[in-house]
Order: C-alpha cells, then sequence, then structure tokens
C-alpha cells in the first residue's frame, strides 16, 4: 500500500541525494586537480568530439546541446539510445495528463473490496463493473495509443535519414576499410586461401577487390601469445614494485605449486619471468615460420582445386589449417554494397565488424554452421530456463507479502504501517530481482562469448539484448502470477490465451511491486549513475593496494580508457519501464507519474553521462539501438492493447473491450507499413547513392602486399609489426629521457606503446638484492 511505496520514495531519495551529493563534491575536486579519469574520461580519446570539460551547470550544459551537435559527438547508436529516453518521457507526459482525468474518476467509483484499498483505491479496480465511467478509459486510451503511433512515426523518421547518412559517410573514428568489407562464411575447400577467395569475388566484381583474406586456426599461436602477456605484466609489476619501493627486497614468485601461496618453489620474480617470455618468444617464432611453410604449400595447392590436403599437412601438427571464414574488402561501395545483396550458391556473406575494436579473434573461425547449430542448442536451454527462473521470480515476489513470510516462519509480526515494513517489503523484492537479473545477464554473455562463439562483441550485444529482454518480458507475467505459477501452468498450456485474462486480473494487486520498482530504477538510480561511485570505489581500493607509484604503464593507460556501454544490459530495463507504462496507464494511471520521473531523469543524466563519460568503440548505426528496440517496443504496445480489451472483458464491459480492438488493428496495420517501407530499405546503402559516394570520394586503391601484417583484417597473433615482445617500461616520459640521452629519439613517440625498438637505449632499473623477508607474488 501507500506506507510501502513511501517508504521506498523516501530511501530512494535519500539514497539518490547521497550519491548527487558525492558527485557533486568529487566532481569539484577532480576539477582543480584537472583529473579527466573519473567524470572526464572521453578528453583523452575523445577530447574532438566532446563538449568543454567540468561545465558549472551540468543539467542546463546536457540540455542545450541540440540534437545535431549530439549525434556528431555520441555516434547513432548512443543518440537513438537518447532518443528512446526522451521517447518514454514524452510518452508518459501525455500519460500524465491522461491519469489527471482518470485519477478522480477512479477514486469516486463505488466498487469495494480488498483489491480496492490503499494506493488501489485510485485504479480502474475501483469502478464497477459494466459502468459508463469506463467509456472515458476508452477515449483516452485510443488518444493515447495515438500519440505512440505519431511518436514512434517521427522516431522512424529521425532515424531514417540518419541511418542513410551513417550508410554514407560512416563513423569519423571508425576504420575506413570496415565500410568496404564484407565478412564471407562457409568458404569451400578450394577457396580457403586468400588468392582463391579474391579470385572467386574478382569474377564477379572485376578490378574492384581491394584485399582479401582467409582466417587461419591459430589456437595454439594465440595460447602461446596469452602466456606470454602474461610473463610481460608481471616484470611490469615487479620493476613498478621496485621503483616505487626500492628498500623492499625484489618480488618473488613460487612456481609448480598445486595450491596458491602454498608449496611450489619461491624464485625470482623478475628473472623467472623474462626467462619465460624470452622462451615464449623463440616459440611463437618457430610457429609462425610453420604457418608461412604452409600458406606457400597451400597457394601451391590451390592452383588445382582437385587437389585435397593430406591427412598429414603440415600444418596440423602446427595448427594453422585456413577456416572457412574470410573477409573481403572492395575498392568502391557500389562492389561492396552489390556484394551484401548478392545471392551466392554456397557463401554467406555479412557486414564487417571493426578489426581493431569489435573482432573477437579467438572466435574467428569458428564455423558458421557449428555456430548456428550452438545457437539453437542455447535457446532451447534458455526456453526451459524460463521454467525454472519462475522458482526464484516467485520468491522474490512472496518477499512482498511479509507477513505472510513471518508466519510462516513463526516469527514477530511487525505492523504494515511503519516504515521498516515499507523498506523490507518495497525495497527488498526490487533489490533482489536486479541481483537476479545481473547474474543472467553475465550468463547470457558467457553462452554468447563462449558457448556459441560469435565472431564480434556487437553480435554478443545484440544476443544479451535480445535474451535478456525476453526474460524480462517472462518477469512480468511470473511476477503478477506470483506464487499460482505452477497452479496455472495447465490451463495455460490448454488456453494459451488464458494467460492474458491471468495478467489483466493480476495488474492492479502487483501495482504496489512495479511502483516500488520504477522509483528505484529511477530515482535511486540516477546518483549512483552521475557519482561513478563503482569506478570511483574500484580505483579506491586499487590505490590502497597498490599506490600510483608502484602501478604499471599499462595500469595508468587503462585507466584513461573511457568505458563503454553495454547496450545488452542497459536498454532492456528502460524497456521494461516502457512496457510497464504501457500496460499501467489505463488501470493504474499513477504510474505515468513513476515513468516520467524515470525516462526524464535518465535523459538528462545519459545525455551527460554520453557526452562526458561513455565513448563506444565501434558505431553500429543505430541497428541495435532503434531497429532492434523498435520490435520489442512494438511488443508491448501488442501486449499493452491486448490487455486493455481483457481487462474491459473483466469488467463486463463488451462495448469499451470491443473498442479495444480498433488501437490494436490500427497498431497492426502500422507496424507492417514501417517493415515494408522503411525498414526493408535501410539495411544497405542504395547503389545509386554509393556511386555517387564513390565518384565524389574516389575509389580505393588495391592492396598489393601479401604479408599478414600488410591486411587490414589480418589476426593479430600472426603479425609482427608493433608485436609486444617485452615489457613497457616504467615510466614513458623517462623511457623517453633515456633515449635522448642517448641520442637516439627518431620515433620514440610512435613506439613507446610497444616498448623500446632495436637500437634505442633500453629503459633499465637498478635492483637492491635482499634474503631475507622477500615479498612473495601469489
Amino acid at each position: 500500500g501507500w506506507s510501502g511505496i513511501s517508504a521506498t520514495l523516501v530511501a530512494a531519495l535519500i539514497q539518490t541525494t547521497a550519491f548527487y551529493v558525492f558527485f557533486v563534491v568529487q566532481r569539484s575536486r577532480e576539477k582543480k586537480k584537472s583529473s579527466y579519469s573519473l567524470y572526464e574520461p572521453r578528453q583523452f580519446l575523445k577530447s574532438h568530439r566532446s563538449p568543454a570539460p567540468f561545465a558549472n551547470n551540468w543539467v542546463m550544459d546536457a540540455w542545450r546541446v541540440d540534437k545535431d551537435t549530439l549525434r556528431k559527438n555520441v555516434g547513432l547508436d548512443s543518440y537513438m539510445f537518447l532518443r528512446f529516453l526522451r521517447l518514454g518521457a514524452r510518452i508518459s507526459a501525455v500519460g500524465i495528463v491522461c491519469s489527471c482525468i482518470l485519477v478522480p474518476v477512479y477514486a469516486t467509483g463505488k466498487a469495494r473490496g480488498e483489491a480496492t484499498i490503499q494506493f488501489n483505491q485510485i485504479t480502474l479496480a475501483r469502478v464497477d463493473a459494466g459502468s459508463l465511467r469506463i467509456w472515458g478509459t476508452v477515449i483516452l486510451w485510443w488518444i493515447f495509443i495515438g500519440f505512440i503511433l505519431k511518436e514512434f512515426w517521427n522516431e522512424w523518421m529521425e532515424y531514417q535519414d540518419n541511418r542513410r547518412e551513417f550508410l554514407a559517410k560512416g563513423d569519423p573514428d571508425g576504420s575506413l576499410d570496415m565500410r568496404y568489407a564484407l565478412l564471407v562464411e562457409q568458404l569451400p575447400e578450394s577457396e580457403q586461401s586468400d588468392e582463391a577467395l579474391a579470385k572467386h569475388f574478382d569474377a564477379i566484381f572485376p578490378n574492384q577487390v581491394r584485399q582479401a583474406t582467409v582466417f587461419r586456426e591459430v589456437t595454439p599461436l594465440q595460447e602461446k601469445i596469452a602466456e606470454r602477456q602474461v610473463a610481460i605484466e608481471n616484470v611490469e609489476k615487479a620493476e613498478a614494485f621496485i621503483m616505487a619501493k626500492p628498500e623492499k627486497p625484489r618480488p618473488q614468485q613460487r612456481i609448480n605449486s598445486k595450491l596458491p601461496c602454498l608449496g611450489g618453489q619461491k624464485v625470482d620474480k623478475i628473472d623467472h619471468n623474462v626467462a619465460e617470455y624470452e622462451r615464449l618468444n623463440q616459440e611463437i617464432d618457430e610457429l609462425r615460420k610453420g604457418a608461412a611453410a604452409t600458406a606457400v604449400d597451400e597457394a601451391e595447392k590451390m592452383e588445382n582445386a582437385a587437389v585435397e590436403k593430406p591427412a598429414d599437412d603440415a600444418d596440423a601438427d602446427t595448427g594453422f589449417n585456413t577456416s572457412s571464414t574470410g573477409v573481403v574488402t572492395f575498392t568502391s561501395l557500389r562492389a561492396k554494397e552489390s556484394a551484401m545483396a548478392g545471392h551466392y550458391k554456397e557463401l554467406k556473406v555479412f557486414s564487417a565488424a571493426d578489426p581493431e575494436h569489435s573482432v573477437l579473434w579467438q572466435n574467428a573461425t569458428v564455423p558458421y554452421t557449428k555456430q548456428r547449430i550452438f545457437q539453437l542448442v542455447a535457446a532451447a536451454l534458455w526456453i526451459s530456463g524460463v521454467l525454472f527462473w519462475a522458482v526464484p521470480v516467485t520468491f522474490v515476489v512472496a518477499i512482498a507479502n511479509l507477513d505472510s513470510i513471518l508466519k510462516t516462519l513463526g516469527l514477530k509480526q511487525i505492523d504494515s504501517t511503519s516504515a521498516l515494513y515499507g523498506i523490507i517489503s518495497g525495497l527488498l523484492p526490487v533489490i533482489a530481482l536486479a541481483v537476479l537479473m545481473a547474474v543472467l545477464y553475465m550468463a547470457i554473455v558467457a553462452a554468447g562469448e563462449k558457448f556459441i562463439k560469435f565472431k564480434s562483441a556487437p553480435e554478443v550485444d545484440s544476443y544479451t539484448l535480445y535474451w535478456h529482454m525476453l526474460f524480462q518480458f517472462a518477469n512480468l507475467w511470473l511476477i503478477l502470477i506470483g506464487g499460482s505459477f505452477f497452479n496455472q501452468v495447465d490451463a495455460i498450456i490448454d488456453d494459451p490465451t488464458s494467460l492474458v485474462g491471468i495478467i489483466a486480473g493480476a495488474l492492479p494487486g502487483a501495482s504496489v511491486f512495479f511502483a516500488n520498482m520504477l522509483i528505484v530504477k529511477g530515482l535511486g538510480s540516477f546518483g549512483l549513475e552521475l557519482s561513478m561511485l563503482p569506478a570511483y570505489g574500484l580505483t579506491f581500493v586499487m590505490s590502497l593496494l597498490a599506490p600510483e607509484a608502484q602501478r604499471t604503464q599499462r595500469m595508468l593507460d587503462a585507466a584513461k580508457t573511457p568505458p563503454e556501454i553495454k547496450w545488452g544490459q542497459k536498454v532492456p530495463h528502460s524497456v521494461f519501464v516502457f512496457l510497464v507504462m504501457i500496460l499501467y496507464m489505463p488501470i493504474v494511471p499513477l504510474m505515468e507519474v513513476f515513468a516520467f520521473v524515470y525516462f526524464a531523469g535518465s535523459f538528462i543524466v545519459w545525455k551527460h553521462q554520453c557526452l562526458h563519460v561513455y565513448s563506444q568503440a565501434a558505431d553500429g548505426g543505430g541497428v541495435t539501438t532503434w531497429q532492434g528496440l523498435f520490435g520489442f517496443l512494438m511488443v508491448c504496445l501488442y501486449m499493452g492493447e491486448a490487455v486493455f480489451i481483457a481487462y474491459m472483458g473483466i469488467k463486463e464491459a463488451p462495448g469499451p473491450a470491443a473498442c479495444g480492438f480498433v488501437p490494436l488493428v490500427l497498431t497492426i496495420i502500422f507496424h507492417k507499413y514501417i517493415n515494408r517501407k522503411i525498414v526493408d530499405n535501410i539495411g544497405n546503402l542504395a547503389l545509386d547513392v554509393a556511386a555517387e559516394i564513390d565518384k565524389e570520394n574516389g575509389e580505393l586503391e588495391p592492396l598489393e602486399g601479401t604479408s599478414v601484417d600488410d591486411k587490414v583484417f589480418g589476426q593479430p597473433a600472426l603479425k609482427l609489426k608493433n608485436e609486444e615482445r617485452e615489457p613497457m617500461p616504467y615510466r614513458r616520459d623517462e623511457a623517453a629521457a633515456v633515449a635522448d640521452a642517448s641520442g637516439d629519439v627518431e620515433n620514440n613517440n610512435d613506439d613507446q606503446n610497444k616498448g623500446v625498438e632495436d637500437g634505442e637505449e633500453k629503459f633499465t632499473v637498478e635492483y637492491k638484492d635482499t634474503e631475507d623477508g622477500e615479498p612473495v607474488a601469489c
């Protein structure tokens, strides 16, 4: 009832106020120190696409940024996400106007019972069955749905123009070659070489192939490189420790121990790891020699496509077999778009991901068919998992009924009107559900990366968004059905349409739970997001464990990398609020107020964060944050319309129920029109537009180099250029000073991230040897 909502509201206000005060105070300190790491990390990488740091009034600073500047600065993905939050605020604002009419109408209703007390006194449950008051609800519902469809249309017009511009010009900070590249799957064995793949597409698009690369199975090499990286970073950490604490003994490390920190042999950490990465450098070089020999051998064999690889082929031992996946880069956009739209006998083609920021190279060679099979297996597991998901969700819902829990446990009852009761029954279920969803999110991400093995981060994010959102929808009816879920399963299986009626009947009773959820998601999260407290806490703990002098240059560089927004994690929570807003507008109109606070506050907060904090490594052009999102928004709308019709049936109002089909039919027509006239026409760049861009910008030149280092999409494990073979210097500026003193400073700044090149004076550290009390790294 009201006690639970009031307690949750007060607790959320106190929480967000505390976080906001921390934000204001700490931001002022960071401003004085000109420290950008916490609140202005975009200044390190995207200063040319960010407003001036540390504005005096961050709210007005964010509000004044016009939409064109916003889009150019944050990219189309973030821009459409912010447009969605703005959309939610506008729709909920209209819902508030409707609630100003509906709340008095409902509050003066004559229906009485347990479902009409406290908070439910201002819900549709208060209106008698068959009452003429219901017609007022129908009229406002029509207006509400009409406004939503109008807003959807406006967003599509906005997205359509920006999407076409993105396809034409791309992300200004993105990879140029990525715009001209296609990922090719299911290559037959006869075409599993760079030369054969280039020849295949050159026959279709003469003189239009810029470069072709077939990926190789380099798992053994990747494992060696990962092992070497561990050794290199161990040396860096040990050197940093000695530089920070020269009076301390040299760090030591246990080897050959079966348990951490127990048994084994203690050795000098630097000497051991230097020997390790030098050994691994030799082994990596030997593996690459084998790969080079294999490549030459295969090139000769591919001259005759009928020749098959023998079972004892040389690459069988090195693990450098060619795969059925490759990338083709074209010299013109019209060739790339034509190839994308083409139909092939065996091949499948897709847009290529950014090779530097988005490709998951450890999964690059997984066969496409294997991925699809594992995706179906994972889908079956997720679907069946919904039944088991009912158990923890039912428990979470039961927490809200604190009286029953205390009675079952034989404990003393708590006054239901007390603040303690309100906080426990209001906040605890919401927090418990948030924890459950966080664990679920990590499980879905792991399935995408480790089980299905998608080949790019955007694929994993899109997959996570899809299943995370489906579980959010499942949460809705599991929360509404609550403890009676397993009793209702047989009835739902016999008549699936009965689920809508069950949900409709349960909506008023669950309104307090959802009101608390919206309060926590809104007021409870704004201050936390602005404060960046989790990032600050991690930095603070790290500073206690390892002061700045004890951190490696790599650690300092990592602290300057802006965080990314994971759409699969963030978007589903906002869509769930959108769903609650749609479902509850005609039944519990006061819910629109909580939804408005969430969306309006989120829009301002996240607009500021996108401009100053977060930076996406690669822009997907709004495919995830609007095209994929729109399908879920339409599901929300369909569910709202179906529940409205069912609730009118519960209220024994056949006329209003029949009228509820009018907006449903209009919504279906609108959805089909959008898919046919807009979605189908913005997936790829139009050929005539591509030709104009090629004429305006000129075509790319073919790349003649055949070595992996010359390949834009060459696998990093095979590349020698800028390879990290030894530790970074303790401090970059000190390494440069040593190089200056030696008279060999040419191109030092270009190479500083990858260690000191041959010919430069090596940065060395003087160590103090002691025999007692050595610190041991476990």
